[in-house]
């Protein structure tokens, strides 16, 4: 099995070999990575897009809990300056959480200094529903623009919970018999060239400084790529880590200049003891992970989140402890830890692809949706 070479990002951050990183956020030495943008409908360049290689992520904070918003706080004080959010998490309830953060006296960083990305979610694919979806999400975030605003999902919304498997199974339509209306199996395509469409007009409002895709497929996006006036899309976000490391789809993105951002870095928090026994247990309990962890006294976190930045990947792990978050800028950093993981750490890495495997035991995100394997149009 080949190792992954480690990447040292380019002036795009994408595609090129050279020796030192685009640029690094404050005094932390996280680097940012340049995205593709455009300023208007002429399709011009900007070149002022950057986003650190680390987030916060706030997936799965409590709903109602204060948590989200602690978290940001945080984040914002060991010198975090991305934050990735949706409008679906916690029941729509994060945004308002993160936007009261931000809006606080206790948050003394400029907008400008901050990279907000959220996430358009399924109910609203359409062009109307989409720019809907955008404004909720301003509001609660009590900002005038999002640095990156993406596409959460490709496939549609469904018009109820109680989905039976076996009606599934029987359905000349699979799990998209389920699908709320409009978003059938032979519209979910169009539908989402509309919302694309969308975004791409918010951007030429100022409403997105970028947009992007999460969970894309390469189908999906040539899919979208057909119809598309801002071309390629800044992100991909996608389930990504040395158990499932996407290697066709990272080469099909670093060819068209899509960063990819990698969530799910430190193995989910979505799988059970099955999953975990079927792989060989959880990425960080993995010898070579302990190993190398033990080789730069790290932690095995540091070393999974340093195994995706030093391929140029984005990534964006959740914590609501100021010390995780602080060990989380320390992976990152080219002040703390210059060098990084050698080759041969990149090829003990290497040996814990399970992508051979079938997709039910590498998926460890998305897996209650009949559709997580994506195999749709």
């Amino acid at each position: 099995m080949s190792s992954r070479k480690k990447r040292k990002l380019g002036e795009n951050g994408v595609d090129e070999e050279c020796s030192s990183q685009l640029g690094a956020s404050g005094d932390t030495g996280i680097p940012r990575i340049r995205l593709h943008a455009v300023a208007n409908k002429q399709g011009d360049k900007r070149d002022d897009v950057e986003m650190p290689l680390l987030g916060l992520g706030t997936y799965k904070f409590k709903k109602d809990a204060g948590e989200a918003s602690r978290a940001v706080l945080d984040a914002l004080s060991v010198g975090i300056r991305h934050i990735d959010t949706a409008f679906v998490y916690a029941g729509e309830k994060t945004e308002i959480e993160i936007g009261n953060a931000l809006s606080s006296a206790e948050c003394t960083v400029p907008r400008s200094e901050l990279f907000l990305t959220t996430k358009q979610w399924r109910a609203y694919h359409g062009y109307d529903a989409t720019l809907k979806c955008l404004n909720l999400s301003l509001k609660r975030l009590q900002t005038d623009y999002i640095d990156l605003y993406l596409i959460h999902w490709p496939g549609p919304a469904y018009n109820t919970m109680a989905r039976s498997k076996d009606v599934i199974e029987q359905s000349p339509d699979g799990p998209f018999c389920y699908a709320k209306d409009g978003h059938g199996k032979n519209n979910i395509k169009a539908l989402r060239a509309d919302t694309w469409r969308a975004m791409e007009d918010a951007v030429f409002e100022g409403k997105c400084r970028a947009i992007g895709v999460s969970n894309f497929t390469i189908r999906h996006l040539e899919a979208l790529r057909e119809t598309a006036r801002i071309w390629p899309p800044a992100v991909n976000q996608v389930e990504l880590h040395p158990y499932n490391p996407q290697t066709e789809l990272v080469a099909y993105c670093r060819t068209h200049g899509i960063v990819v951002e990698a969530y799910a870095s430190l193995g989910g928090q979505d799988s059970g003891k099955k999953t975990w026994k079927t792989l060989g247990g959880p990425l960080s309990q993995r010898a070579q992970v302990v190993d190398i962890a033990k080789k730069y006294n790290k932690s095995p976190s540091q070393v999974l989140l340093r195994w995706a930045t030093d391929q140029g990947h984005v990534v964006i792990p959740k914590s609501t402890n100021p010390k995780h978050m602080k060990e989380n800028v320390e992976a990152v950093s080219f002040i703390d830890w210059k060098a990084g993981l050698d080759e041969n750490d990149m090829t003990l890495l290497a040996e814990l692809d399970q992508s051979q495997l079938n997709i039910d035991a590498v998926r460890l995100c998305w897996i209650r949706d009949p559709l997580k394997h994506l195999d749709f149009e």
